[in-house]
């Protein structure tokens, strides 16, 4: 080949750090969140581990703080920040400047990106993982290695995802996420290094299974046909880890872009695009 893995990679990096460098419009943003839940298998699941429409418009009318519920229903309308009802009413988008807009736009997109990824986690586990036809196919070594430490790369990010919705509810306008991205990082975020190590043995035996046994061929086939995944393949969940911790990185650096400078967030987003660039 006449370039390697290692260039490949910064070459795909460095268009995706592009995207994002240059799409900070109100329009902008909605555009990239509505394609990112067209293609990416973020958006996945729309009615086994998220709560119904019903229960997303079931808050008091008192309540200013966006809840949970909402952050992570995928049928939700409101992708913008500036879109909550509660934002709307508040009468805070009259108050704030442009530029304080923006950077709660990007805080809150890395919010609700994190539910996205955790619903297809979600439907990785519960879809392929669990499913009955498929642990009769599978030996158990087999299985570890085609689906690694999923299950602790599940509970980081439902831990990181609740604190994060915790800090999205303390106040409409959202104080920092970086903080919390970095004490996520620093504590749980080894597990991505464990899955990501194992990435190479990974696709080894999920071709070796494809090739040598017809019966896990057929079942993962009939899975992908299934509409909760929309259209995406097996592998497109596997490699959901190793996506996640690149694009957290490139969230940060969309987050830095819009603090003010020598500010404590400026800090935070510092330090928080430090260890994630280590792990």
């Amino acid at each position: 080949f006449s370039c390697s893995l290692s260039d490949l990679l910064c070459s795909f990096l460095g268009l995706l750090y592009q995207e994002y460098r240059d799409k900070s419009t109100r329009e902008e943003i909605e555009t990239r969140r509505l394609q990112d839940s067209q293609t990416d298998p973020e958006e996945t699941s729309p009615s086994e581990e998220t709560p119904s429409e019903a229960e997303s418009t079931s808050t008091t009318e008192n309540k200013a703080p966006p809840q949970i519920n909402l952050l992570r229903n995928s049928n939700s309308r409101f992708n913008l920040w500036q879109d909550l009802p509660e934002v709307q009413n508040s009468g805070v988008l009259s108050i704030l400047q442009p530029d304080e807009i923006k950077l709660q736009e990007a805080m809150f997109e890395l919010v609700t990106s994190e539910a996205s990824y955790y619903k297809s986690l979600n439907l990785l586990v519960s879809h392929f993982m669990e499913n009955e036809r498929l642990k009769k196919i599978l030996h158990q070594s087999e299985a570890h290695i085609l689906f690694s430490n999923v299950l602790d790369v599940m509970a980081v990010s439902e831990r990181f995802l609740l604190d994060l919705e915790q800090r999205v509810e303390e106040n409409i306008v959202i104080s920092d996420v970086c903080d919390i991205v970095y004490q996520h990082t620093v504590n749980h975020f080894s597990v991505y290094i464990t899955y990501v190590s194992n990435q190479t043995y990974q696709e080894r035996t999920y071709k070796q299974l494809l090739q040598d046994k017809p019966a896990f061929r057929e079942v993962i086939s009939q899975l992908e046909l299934d509409p909760k995944c929309k259209g995406l393949s097996f592998s497109s969940f596997l490699i959901l880890p190793f996506q996640r911790i690149t694009r957290l990185k490139l969230l940060v650096q969309n987050i830095l872009k819009k603090v003010e400078e020598k500010s404590d967030r400026e800090s935070t987003a510092l330090d928080a695009h430090k260890e994630l660039e280590t792990v």
